[in-house]
């Protein structure tokens, strides 16, 4: 979490509240909305050929009626796949939305290819995250407490930082180098216990990555524009 020029917070979804389900600390985390906006590192939405008719507001439903795999609390990717394809066959085996081809240079996922690091489920876990929080969506809405779309990879593309072999275990020199440029480059003050975190996992950098987005779209600080496409398929948020 990002208070000003300070990383204030710095946490895995399992410390959050040890009391609850990870997936539903972070559903409570988000609803209650007390952010101006937050990065989320993950597709919010599927290529335009695949879209139910009705609006963003009805995939979401959709896929909130889908029901959840046995050992999670969202459906796997195949079923976000099965969704997809009510309404078009997939032309490719990763077929990308226009915003991800502007980002084609951080080889983004698709959110309709599946494999277990695919993007589909992914995006399956996001959109169900998303509809169960029920706070407003960037670029759909610009309202205090959105969520918005991040990817960490193109931030730091865009930034002329290492977007590839910083997530590695013998990765740290890398890592620290992202860290303290950014630290340097946007003022950010960062804890030495943070700055560890983020040295020993790269879960951690890219949640700290991600915040920037969400201040990209709140200050319209965005490295590129919207895609034409963004009011179906959405768009991720790059901070110049």
């Amino acid at each position: 979490m990002l208070e000003g020029v300070r990383l204030a917070d710095l946490r895995p979804v399992q410390k959050l509240d040890p009391g609850s389900a990870p997936f539903d600390s972070l559903v409570n985390l988000l609803r209650a909305g007390q952010f101006r906006a937050a990065g989320i590192d993950a597709p919010f939405s599927l290529p335009d050929p695949h879209l139910p008719g009705g609006g963003y507001a009805r995939l979401l439903a959709e896929i909130g009626a889908l029901p959840p795999a046995g050992d999670r609390p969202f459906p796997l990717g195949p079923q976000l796949i099965g969704l997809a394809e009510r309404y078009a066959p997939k032309q490719s085996a990763k077929p990308h939305r226009a915003t991800e081809r502007q980002w084609s240079r951080a080889t983004p996922r698709s959110t309709l290819w599946w494999k277990p690091r695919g993007g589909a489920p992914f995006a399956a876990a996001c959109m169900t995250l998303l509809h169960r929080a029920g706070r407003p969506i960037w670029p759909w809405k610009d309202a205090p407490g959105m969520l918005v779309e991040a990817f960490p990879a193109a931030q730091l593309l865009a930034w002329d930082l290492p977007h590839v072999n910083y997530t590695g275990a013998d990765a740290s020199p890398v890592r620290a180098r992202i860290v303290a440029d950014i630290e340097r480059r946007q003022h950010i003050e960062i804890t030495p216990a943070h700055r560890r975190e983020m040295l020993r996992t790269p879960d951690a950098l890219d949640a700290f990555i991600a915040t920037f987005a969400g201040r990209a779209a709140a200050n319209r600080t965005l490295k590129l524009e919207k895609p034409s496409s963004w009011k179906t398929e959405g768009a991720i948020a790059v901070h110049a």
